[in-house]
């Protein structure tokens, strides 16, 4: 059977799917324009761009030597317009992120958030939101995963061994950045709040950040899934990575689950379009006891939310959780496009306009991580608000 990453579109489909799929994207095409203008009155205080001014700077991370990690730091900033505005590459710049600003210190000690990029993507696949949190005073890391990353990938290797490496990744930008801020001669000395740490991810890094703050693997509840699923099922590749798993981790023999790497200091995570529930299972999820916000596209065809997104917001451990469905929506809602890249399907969402979407996620991503790291008491009331806009989905046990 060919290998395909969960990152791939259609192409893994069945025919069957497919023609689901084209007529759901086709009568959504009709829904496109109301659901735009509608949407346009509502408030969204927490997409704003913050107080602070944004500076980015590349970051290499050599703790492992088997393992350099590349990627990009974001932080508060002193404001200084003589700088250039970041280049990410691939056609993609900044409007907001200075290349190599000064720290703004007045407001440190800041909260950590580590964001991880799906299958195939890179670190800065998310800069509309990981640029947002750090002008609201967040110091935000993300790394490119070796093997999982864009010109950088092997859907089999990374689906056996990233289980394992990406959740340590996690763990070497925490080390990481505990070692700068104890150095009194960098330039982010004493900037980092490791009593409030957060993790984030997309798609392969919404498991990522799961896997960061305690979720375990449970094959016995993937084979289960499996036996029952379409032998095109993505989540099924997985099944490939229990015997190597079985020699690096650590059996949980209360549970019958594998533990994975993780920090006992991540205190809130947010999963957007998460993939992979099945192999956590119930039991591997119940081990997530920390304030979880999963986001996910109804039309997601690539981490499908009956597979993925509802089961895990049901079956993490949290007492406070939420989940915010896109209607409609696909996968690559929660990621930006690069210029080069924008005529491609994928960059246009059949339902959504992206600016409206991911004031959207800016929005629910920011009052999260405002009343689960810094205690807002404002951000927590949007968390409880029954009632959200039109084109969304919440539920939610915050209160």
């Amino acid at each position: 059977m060919r290998r395909t990453s969960p990152l791939r579109h259609k192409s893994t489909l069945c025919l069957e799917r497919r023609v689901l799929i084209l007529g759901f994207l086709l009568s959504a095409l009709l829904l496109w324009q109301p659901l735009r203008s509608a949407a346009q009155s509502d408030s969204l205080p927490y997409a704003q761009i913050g107080q602070y001014a944004v500076g980015v700077q590349r970051l290499r991370i050599e703790g492992d030597p088997s393992r350099v990690l590349t990627g990009f730091l974001w932080y508060p900033a002193q404001a200084d317009e003589r700088l250039a505005y970041a280049d990410y590459g691939y056609g993609k710049r900044s409007a907001l992120a200075r290349f190599e600003a000064p720290p703004e210190r007045s407001g440190a000690p800041y909260p950590l958030i580590i964001f991880s990029h799906g299958y195939g993507s890179h670190a800065a696949q998310s800069v509309f939101l990981t640029e947002q949190l750090a002008s609201h005073g967040f110091i935000v890391l993300a790394v490119n995963h070796n093997g999982s990353t864009r010109g950088d990938t092997d859907a089999q290797t990374s689906l056996t061994l990233g289980w394992y490496w990406r959740p340590r990744d996690v763990l070497s930008q925490i080390a990481w950045a505990e070692a700068v801020n104890a150095d009194p001669q960098s330039a982010f000395y004493g900037l980092f709040d490791f009593a409030r740490i957060g993790v984030s991810g997309h798609s392969y890094g919404g498991y990522t950040a799961l896997a960061a703050a305690g979720a375990q693997l449970d094959f016995k509840a993937l084979s289960a899934y499996c036996a029952q699923a379409s032998r095109l099922d993505l989540a099924c590749l997985a099944r490939d990575a229990e015997p190597f798993l079985s020699q690096v981790l650590v059996r949980d023999a209360k549970r019958g689950t594998w533990r994975v790497p993780h920090d006992e200091r991540v205190a809130a995570v947010l999963a957007l379009a998460p993939f992979n529930a099945p192999i956590m299972g119930a039991q591997g999820l119940a081990a997530v006891n920390v304030p979880t916000f999963v986001m996910v596209g109804t039309a997601d065809s690539v981490t499908p939310p009956e597979r993925d997104a509802y089961p895990i917001y049901e079956q993490v451990g949290a007492a406070h959780k939420a989940l915010l469905s896109l209607e409609g929506a696909e996968h690559m809602i929660f990621s930006d496009c690069i210029p080069l890249l924008a005529t491609l399907p994928h960059c246009n969402d059949a339902v959504w306009e992206a600016a409206r979407a991911q004031a959207i996620i800016k929005h629910f991503a920011m009052a999260f991580f405002s009343a689960t790291l810094k205690g807002d008491s404002t951000a927590r009331q949007v968390l409880n608000t029954p009632a959200v806009f039109e084109g969304l989905r919440y539920q939610s046990t915050f209160r």
